[in-house]
This record gives structure tokens, C-alpha cells and sequence, in this order.
């Protein structure tokens, strides 16, 4: 027997349409972790505060630190280690949509995010260290899912970060895309009564 009939079993019983509670506000509070496919970003974490009025919107604030990574890099005056990492500092703004017991968040993150890089001579005939802050604009477009798990939510998402490109001595990839995983708690703050 294959597992296609539990699959779409389990794919319904996720779509279909459930009792929503009569509920008008939440505030969501979260961990976030993510992970970025270009240098300066790679594996982060961070936190989240949002605020979902009505559950038809969604607005909220992220901070998320990127551990980045370390390359090789060689110029006339040596051979270097780079280590590259990013800050985001962002606010997200979106529509909220029911999908069965879940809800969908399509929507984008604008902000800023500072980049750090550390430059290490690799050999002795090398000049000597040093660090490069730079600071840009970003904009990244986004689709969340909120999926109610007991209490919490859980909360991927895939967006899509176009940042400006910093001025620091060496190239550095800023731009891409990103996945993300929050667990939030989330706090009614308003319901109707009969």
C-alpha cells in the first residue's frame, strides 16, 4: 500500500475550513532561525515581535544575526582570511489569509542590514587586520505560514533578501534567497463577546 492516500488525507484534513474563534487581535513574540544562501548572511538567529489585528493583517519588527562565513581572498599586498557576516534590522507588513487551520502571510520585510567584515592576514608576509562596517537598504518580499501547534505557532517562511551592495575592501555577495523557521507565542488581545 502506498502512502499517497495518507498524504492527501493529511493534506486535507489541513486545508479544509475550521471554526475560526472569534478572535480579533493576537500578538505574536518569537525566536527566528535562518538560514541565507549568499556569504554574509549563511545560519541566524534572532527574534520577533508582531502584531496581527483582526488576523487579516500582519505587522511586526525582526532582528535576525547572520554568522556569515570565512573565504580566502589574495590581493597584491597578500593572502587573506575574510570573514563576512550581516544584521538585519527589519519591519514586515502583510495580509493574513485562512487556510484551513493554518494561515498564509504574503507580504515583505523592509529595513536595514549591516554588514561587519573581518579581514586576517592568512601568512606573515601579509599586512596586518582589520574590520569594515557598512551599512544598506533592504527590501525582501516573503510568504509565512502560521501553523498552530497547541499553544505556539510555527512559523517557515521563504522570502527573498535584494540588499544594497556595501562598501567594504572586498566583494561580498548580499542578495538572496532565505528560509526561515519562528516559534512564536502568540497572546490574544482582543475577542468579540455575545
Amino acid at each position: 500500500m502506498s502512502g499517497r492516500p495518507l498524504l492527501v488525507g493529511l493534506l486535507l484534513s489541513l486545508l479544509l475550513p475550521v471554526p475560526a474563534a472569534a478572535q480579533l487581535g493576537e500578538i505574536r513574540i518569537g525566536a527566528i532561525g535562518s538560514y541565507v544562501a549568499a556569504d554574509a548572511y549563511r545560519a541566524g538567529a534572532g527574534i520577533t515581535l508582531g502584531y496581527a489585528p483582526a488576523r487579516i493583517a500582519y505587522m511586526g519588527v525582526r532582528w535576525i544575526y547572520h554568522f556569515g562565513s570565512t573565504e580566502p581572498r589574495s590581493d597584491d599586498t597578500g593572502t587573506y582570511e575574510v570573514t563576512n557576516r550581516a544584521q538585519l534590522f527589519g519591519a514586515d507588513l502583510g495580509v493574513e489569509f485562512p487556510l484551513g487551520a493554518m494561515e498564509l502571510v504574503v507580504g515583505g520585510t523592509l529595513g536595514a542590514v549591516r554588514f561587519s567584515q573581518r579581514t586576517e592576514p592568512a601568512s606573515s608576509s601579509s599586512s596586518g587586520s582589520e574590520t569594515s562596517i557598512a551599512t544598506g537598504f533592504v527590501a525582501a518580499p516573503m510568504a509565512m505560514l502560521h501553523i498552530r501547534v497547541g499553544p505556539m505557532l510555527l512559523a517557515p517562511q521563504v522570502t527573498w533578501y535584494f540588499a544594497g551592495t556595501p562598501d567594504l575592501r572586498w566583494p561580498v555577495d548580499d542578495s538572496g534567497p532565505a528560509v526561515s523557521l519562528s516559534v512564536i507565542i502568540p497572546i490574544e488581545t482582543d475577542r468579540i463577546r455575545y
